[in-house]
């Protein structure tokens, strides 16, 4: 097992920022650094770490997924995005995804969507005004942004310049988004008390219709051409929480007999988890299955062959898997009321077998986007 330390990585960082130096790299000339403090390995990952909400302290992290911390001192930095930008992040770092050469990453609290390149180098700012309410989700299809906003909106957004072009009203508090089949798929929470998904048309940026789901649904994902869906349900209400359910063809709802916090997608296999959370006592139980998109049969049995004892009652806070290889990454959140500690992140092949578990670099990690 190989254990990344955040200390030593933050200590490399120190002297990395101070000598401004670089690591070589041929690969690297396929990659717009421009304006970067460090310079990174080819295969790079990078780490949203969402902090808590009105603390300021939310963080992107890098990672280099062929990387030994140990061997090469810019394999992980804790925090890269201040390294390059000598600024934090902000407040609440929501969502991030990798388009057309660049990161987008939206920062709730902050109001903000930034645009980076693929050094994680700040290229432009958008900041949301009041009447937007506080950005959530991104998508991005043909050159365009797409990002849920909590006034009950989604903005169009130009992906080169981060100027507004269009807004179409969805329901309440719209959350996560998923494209297909040219529409754009939006969960509408309603801050708990919504039970949608509005569909638009891409083509004409207008809303075709609201289909019904169970209540507050916050995830959605595509697979085999179907849209599947998470809905945290009705407040401790153990019927409906954590339902998972998937939208046919035909527009029609089922509902799956599993339990989900959290999924993820690869090759049309959906991977659950239902991370049963204690938060008096900060603690969980967890339960990991599939789910085949193609033949719509449920596997119960656990998609990881091994469980480290410090995963089996950690909060899993998020899953990412690389579309590359398969591996799967599952993140935890350690941090408690007043105490803010770190979050981890295991990894494992595609196959299940454990590889690494590492000190994320900041608190409560959300997400990871993979740039090959």
């Amino acid at each position: 097992m190989k254990v990344r330390s955040l200390l030593f990585s933050t200590l490399c960082v120190v002297a990395m920022s101070a000598a401004l130096t670089a690591c070589s790299n041929d690969e690297e000339d396929s990659f717009n650094d421009e304006g970067s403090v460090v310079e990174l390995p080819h295969k790079r990952a990078f780490i949203l770490n969402e902090g808590k909400y009105k603390a300021n302290n939310s963080g992107i992290a890098f990672y280099a997924p062929d990387g030994d911390a140990k061997e090469s001192k810019n394999n992980f930095i804790a925090d890269l995005y201040k390294v390059q930008n000598q600024k934090s992040l902000g407040d609440s770092g929501f969502d991030m995804i990798a388009y057309d050469d660049h990161i987008y990453v939206v920062v709730y609290g902050s109001k903000l969507l930034l645009k980076l390149n693929e050094a994680g180098v700040e290229q432009k700012q958008l900041t949301f005004v009041e009447a937007d309410g506080q950005p959530r989700c991104l998508e991005a299809k043909d050159g365009k942004i797409y990002v849920s906003l909590y006034s009950g909106k989604v903005a169009r957004i130009d992906a080169s310049t981060l100027a507004i072009e269009a807004y179409v009203s969805v329901n309440a508090n719209p959350e996560q988004m998923v494209i297909e089949d040219d529409k754009l798929y939006v969960a509408n929470s309603g801050w708990g008390s919504g039970n949608t998904v509005s569909v638009i048309d891409l083509a004409t940026f207008n809303k075709l219709e609201d289909i019904p789901l169970v209540v507050n649904p916050n995830y959605l994902l595509e697979a085999n051409g179907e849209i599947y869906a998470i809905s945290y349900g009705a407040w401790n209400d153990p019927v409906t929480s954590y339902s998972f359910q998937r939208i046919k063809a035909d527009g029609t709802l089922e509902i799956i007999p599993a339990k989900a916090s959290v999924f993820a997608e690869h090759n049309d296999i959906i991977y659950l988890i239902d991370s049963k959370t204690d938060w008096k006592n900060h603690t969980a139980i967890n339960t990991l299955c599939t789910y085949n998109a193609k033949t719509h049969e449920l596997n119960t049995t656990s998609f990881l062959k091994e469980m480290p004892e410090t995963l089996k009652n950690s909060i899993i806070y998020g899953i990412s898997i690389n579309e590359k290889d398969g591996d799967i990454y599952l993140l935890t959140s350690n941090y408690a009321s007043g105490s803010p500690i770190n979050g981890d992140v295991y990894r494992f092949s595609a196959n299940g077998t454990f590889v690494e578990t590492f000190d994320c670099g900041g608190i409560n990690p959300k997400k990871i986007v993979f740039i090959d």
